[in-house]
């Protein structure tokens, strides 16, 4: 918001302090988000270490597992194609130790491992878009020497583009955690095959789906027009500008008794 009302020339003063005050702030969320990201990793480990081989796009338990940055998972073969890894990356990562043992979904029964695909592919989304979005802010406060960064209109426009990032990072975090927990509801307790209500039909399922489908249809779009129709009036436009009255007033002003003390 703060990039098109500087790229637009409309209210530049406050998009510059929103700008500048968004990479400040970002500078020291975003490195935060990655450490307790990395936190969740280990405890994701050591409570769905399936969650995990699925993740790293792990079939076998390893030693010096290497990093995979892309792959395409085949279950069929149960092994990656056209892999690119980093050798002992991610037992370091995973484990902070270069020798770290990762299990693979081998390790466990068919029946009891999440598909590969859906995880592996929405973790790299999530990741992807996380550093570009770091690397966004480090650019940024690297320009502000000079107020380069209120003036670059390359960088101003990448911040537009970047403006939906944090939304799609937090539905492929959503997918990577809710796929990667699968076949469990409760972790190695009770299953989602079992979760389901006796009495829930398909055709209940899909009366619910569609529904949610018709209000997200209709809550989006609105609030999205809603949105754009604020930042398009700017910052200003938000304070009512309604006149305030004075003069004499029309008749004399009487006194009650008890306002001169009497009674």
């Amino acid at each position: 918001v703060a990039a098109w009302l500087i790229r637009q020339g409309k209210f530049v003063e406050e998009g510059r302090v929103i700008l500048s005050t968004t990479l400040w702030l970002l500078l020291a969320l975003v490195p935060l988000q990655i450490f307790l990201g990395d936190l969740h990793g280990l405890n994701t480990l050591a409570y769905q270490p399936a969650k995990i081989a699925a993740i790293e796009g792990r079939w076998t338990t390893t030693t010096r597992a290497p990093l995979t940055l892309f792959a395409i998972p085949d279950s069929k073969t149960e092994s990656n194609r056209f892999a690119i890894d980093i050798p002992d990356l991610g037992s370091l990562i995973l484990t902070h130790d270069p020798n770290g043992e990762i299990e693979g979904l081998k390790h466990w029964p068919v029946a009891e491992r999440p598909p590969m695909g859906p995880p592996f592919f929405a973790f790299r989304i999530m990741v992807g878009v996380g550093l570009l979005m770091l690397a966004l802010i480090v650019v940024g406060n690297m320009m502000r020497r000079g107020g380069r960064v209120y003036e670059n209109r390359a960088f101003l426009k990448a911040c537009e583009i970047a403006a939906p990032f944090g939304f799609v990072a937090v539905l492929a975090g959503w997918v990577t955690t809710e796929v990667g927990r699968q076949p469990w509801t409760v972790y190695g307790l009770l299953r989602t095959a079992d979760s389901v209500s006796p009495s829930l039909t398909g055709a209940n399922v899909l009366l619910s789906f569609l529904g949610y489908i018709a209000v997200y249809l209709l809550i989006f779009p609105a609030g999205l027009l809603i949105m754009a129709r604020i930042v398009r009036h700017g910052p200003g436009a938000t304070i009512a500008d309604s006149p305030v009255e004075s003069g004499r007033p029309s008749r004399p002003v009487q006194m009650l008794p008890a306002t001169l003390g009497e009674g």
